[in-house]
């Protein structure tokens, strides 16, 4: 199955969602239902067609059903989870996960956004550079939530810039990560702590890489967002098939 088989993933859901609360009010914003599944499964799944097979949840707002959801689809995977009892923000939250890593490098990915990469390239790539760090990137589009990153042309990421006023970078930052172990050594010394805003401006003067892919960026971070989300996926789910029954808001426990 390739490098990716032999390495953790670490999946980020511990975020409030405050801007989903009109249309997702009972619920992690990982867990919003999409074609009768919630959207995290769906990241899950994309990564187990290409060979991963443990994975480590970082939980916080209602994380009981994240639990939950993923005990009853059990399969030939590993689940582990991390609950926050507070919010410890993306760094913190991965440093919590980290305990539970195994593998060298390891896998961080954003719970509540999709962008189908194929992770055997992204780690032949992170290992090519010796990386310290590597984080996959989108051209950058209208959007002005996300980190905006500029690279050099070796594929050095020159500055990352969190959620800026005016967007001038090349490329978005689509919240899939590998990361070598020794990262550790940068991390700030609170409990509550933003990979975006603390720890990528310290990797600058690292080996840290952009991986540049063409494979669009959803996020349903916005009811809109969301909506448009499940108007366009292409639903191929073979892991976790869709209830036969519509859901509604509550309903998918």
């Amino acid at each position: 199955m390739g490098q990716v088989a032999d390495c953790d993933v670490i999946i980020l859901c511990g975020g409030l969602g405050s801007r989903l609360q009109s249309v997702v009010a009972d619920r992690p914003k990982s867990m919003a239902e999409v074609h009768g599944r919630p959207f995290v499964s769906l990241l899950v799944e994309h990564f187990l067609r290409h060979g991963a097979r443990r994975f480590i949840f970082s939980t916080g707002y209602m994380g009981e059903m994240i639990e939950e959801w993923f005990g009853r689809h059990r399969g030939g995977y590993e689940t582990m989870f991390v609950r926050d009892p507070a919010p410890l923000g993306t760094g913190g939250a991965a440093a919590k996960a980290m305990t539970l890593v195994r593998s060298n490098p390891f896998l961080v990915l954003n719970g509540d956004s999709l962008c189908e990469i194929n992770p055997d390239r992204l780690l032949q790539f992170h290992a090519r550079k010796r990386a310290r760090a590597t984080m996959t990137l989108t051209p950058a589009d209208s959007r002005a939530d996300t980190g905006a990153v500029t690279l050099g042309e070796d594929d050095r990421v020159l500055s990352m810039v969190e959620k800026p006023r005016a967007r001038t970078a090349g490329y978005h930052n689509a919240g899939i990560y590998v990361f070598d172990r020794t990262v550790e050594r940068l991390f700030p010394t609170t409990a509550a702590w933003s990979l975006e805003r603390e720890l990528f401006p310290r990797l600058i003067t690292e080996p840290c890489y952009g991986f540049v892919t063409a494979s669009p960026l959803y996020d349903i971070g916005t009811p809109e967002r969301l909506a448009h989300f499940r108007a366009t996926w292409k639903d191929t789910s073979a892991y976790f098939p869709a209830s036969p029954v519509h859901h509604t808001q509550g309903s998918m426990l």
